[in-house]
């Protein structure tokens, strides 16, 4: 219990987002809690160990993505924003996206934006993409599933994402589980539709001497490309070209016309292995066994560690060859010269990954306040594109990193951890990516406030496709610099106030943007970032009015824009009916300024500069019923009613995407506990 105790009250502690909300686990688990479920990736690794609670029916955790360190986290169990965490919005403070559920977004927020990938073009899915680093393991005493599916818009525009998982224990020290997700979104307007179908295959062994992760991830992603609208004023002044009462599916797009549909296609694998050997001996406990006898616990002193990591992706775009042509006139057709027609862009990659690591635990002695671990990683990796007559081409890269990981993550003080990476030989001499946490709790106010300091420090070389591509109308081979970041940041939670407070400052060397031609470049140029972010919750009887704001600056807002102000607020009024009906019944908004947002290119599937046409400045207000009963959550959500309210109703996400008209969505999770 105790330890339990200790978990909750960090994880209180360390929650990145708003407070003051029942954490809505299936009856029969609830745990009291006020956190929300969205925590900050630097946060998870100050948890309290141990990660696996015995008293608890089902524990959750993620793990680390070279050693498979075991970090403690939440399942999305939670009633408060459960609607907006089911749309694209509900991903960040404020996402970008092409308007449609299943389609290429990214944040507005710089400090919400991973590094690229070295297989970039997935990237734009990464709110959908589950890799073993982010999946979420399970160990639970009884048989568990979900069953979770979510609609909008009527037949022929209709968007539909079902999920299901199911898991089970064999026994104490074995968990294995399959987990599904289709997506098909039609799409409100032309050529707009959307398809996901991502499959997760999972397992895990603990015990004292061996631990074992197992993680299989088959995934397609497939989504119809349009260009965006023709013209933006049937959406913000249908008056000025006759388009009053025009349904969104008949206004014309740039680059496919709802018959002839021009399409992106990926294919992608990760197959991953982690096992540990523990090193370590028993010790006597107070505890006795039914029989009499005391009982013993292992302690791990040291672990050895091997890590596996198999990923592979394709990547095809397609469709009308006269409808591309046209699109991309003014670019030059790389094929023509050897009149090669009809061929489908397309390029893959895969890479294996081999990691051995040696690890000193925290904890096996009173000296022993951290855990220490040091580790070697090989990569190969194998790149295939077109060359100039159309044929596959196959380039290699190797590289050899070594580094070592520092963290001690139980104590009532100070917590810490610390990672660093260095390549020796191959491809990637000389990167280096060293990051750092460490954070306090204090009391205050008759609760515990948490202290926060983060920094990364990062000299890192272009991915391979930043450096090369090859397709019908975009060709490049570039010899990019290293890219170096330098970022310090901070952050103070209160649970008294529901506040928290972050501030982070980042330089940026060497930048790689997208141009307007779509074309990457990079700039000697520094670019600083400066980002402030509160979360504030208010609560008033049953009138409830959570908040998210960010301020953020770009030096250089002509290579990286941002806007200057992104906000998510929500207010609401929560009851109950009958003792057992959670309701929670109101209105949200997701707001930013105006900016250049960021265009988008369907051939790469990259998001690009462009100057020409600033997106904001609009609330994008919806209004909603999110309920809980038992071990069921469901909602019903009116979105974009903004459009009936404010005029001009100009609801784009980027330039010449706008969103979904207003539309009923409805969801639905179900808990099954035998």
């Amino acid at each position: 219990m105790r330890n339990r105790n200790i978990i909750l009250l960090l994880l209180v502690s360390c929650s990145f987002a708003c407070f003051g909300q029942e954490a809505l686990l299936p009856d029969t688990l609830q745990v009291p809690d006020t956190t929300r479920q969205t925590l900050n990736a630097t946060i998870y690794n100050l948890q309290s160990a141990p990660a696996i609670d015995t008293t608890r029916k089902i524990n959750y955790w993620n793990i680390t993505q070279r050693t498979g360190e075991i970090i403690p986290a939440r399942p999305d169990t939670f009633l408060t924003d459960y609607f907006n965490r089911t749309s694209v919005e509900g991903q960040g403070v404020s996402m970008a996206y092409l308007g449609n559920l299943g389609l290429p977004a990214e944040s507005r927020v710089f400090f919400e934006r991973a590094d690229r990938s070295q297989f970039l073009f997935v990237d734009v899915f990464s709110i959908y993409r589950r890799t073993a680093s982010n999946y979420p393991f399970i160990n639970t005493k009884i048989p568990h599933s979900n069953v979770a599916y979510q609609r909008a818009g009527g037949r022929l525009m209709r968007e539909e994402r079902f999920r299901a998982l199911l898991n089970s224990n064999f026994g104490k020290k074995l968990n294995v589980g399959v987990d599904v997700d289709y997506l098909y979104a039609r799409g409100f307007y032309q050529s707009q539709s959307a398809k996901h179908l991502d499959w997760v295959f999972f397992g895990n062994y603990l015990s004292d001497r061996h631990q074992v992760h197992l993680f299989v991830n088959p995934a397609n992603y497939t989504n119809a490309e349009n260009g965006g609208i023709e013209d933006d004023n049937y959406i913000s002044h249908p008056d000025y070209v006759d388009a009053e009462g025009i349904p969104s599916r008949d206004i014309r797009t740039r680059l496919s016309d709802g018959t002839n549909q021009v399409w992106n296609h990926q294919k992608g694998m990760q197959v991953y292995l982690n096992y540990h050997y523990n090193l370590g001996f028993e010790r006597q406990t107070q505890f006795i066994d039914e029989e009499g006898d005391t009982i013993k616990q292992f302690v791990p002193v040291s672990s050895v560690i091997y890590t596996f990591d198999y990923q592979n992706n394709k990547k095809s775009f397609y469709g009308d060859s006269t409808q591309i042509a046209d699109y991309y006139q003014d670019k030059t057709d790389a094929f023509a010269q050897n009149n090669i027609i009809g061929i489908n862009d397309s390029t893959a990659y895969y890479s294996v990954g081999n990691t051995v690591a040696l690890s000193l635990r925290e904890g096996f002695s009173s000296w022993a306040k951290f855990d220490l671990t040091a580790f070697l990683t090989h990569d190969f990796r194998s790149f295939i594109l077109l060359n100039e007559s159309a044929q596959w081409n196959k380039q290699n890269q190797s590289s050899i990193y070594v580094g070592g990981e520092l963290a001690k993550r139980t104590g009532k003080i100070l917590r810490y951890h610390a990672q660093g990476s260095l390549g020796i030989l191959g491809d990637n001499l000389g990167d280096m990516n060293l990051s750092g946490t460490v954070e306090t709790r204090i009391p205050l106010w008759g609760d515990t406030a948490s202290i926060q300091a983060n920094a990364y420090l990062k000299n890192l070389a272009p991915t391979y496709y930043e450096n090369h591509y090859h397709s019908r109308y975009f060709w490049w081979d570039n010899d990019f610099g290293k890219i170096k970041k330098v970022h310090i940041g901070g952050k103070i939670t209160i649970p008294h106030t529901k506040t928290a407070f972050s501030l982070g400052v980042e330089n940026l060397t060497n930048y790689i943007y997208f141009g307007n031609d779509g074309l990457p470049k990079q700039t000697g140029e520094n670019i600083q970032i400066i980002a402030a972010r509160l979360d504030q919750n208010f609560q008033f009887k049953a009138l409830h009015w959570d908040n998210q704001m960010v301020y953020q600056l770009s030096s250089k807002q002509e290579l990286l824009p941002l806007p200057a102000f992104a906000a998510y607020s929500s207010l609401y009024v929560q009851f109950k009916i009958a003792k057992v009906l959670t309701v929670q019944m109101g209105t949200n908004a997701h707001y930013w300024t105006k900016y250049y947002a960021p265009g988008y290119e369907p051939a790469t599937q990259q998001f690009k500069l462009q100057n020409e046409v600033k997106v904001g400045n609009y609330p994008l207000m919806s209004a909603f019923l999110n309920c809980h009963l038992k071990q069921t959550r469901f909602f019903l959500e009116y979105y974009n009613a903004s459009a009936m309210i404010f005029s001009p109703p100009e609801y784009f996400s980027l330039s010449h995407y706008p969103v979904n008209p207003m539309v009923l969505r409805l969801g639905l999770s179900v808990d099954f506990i035998n």
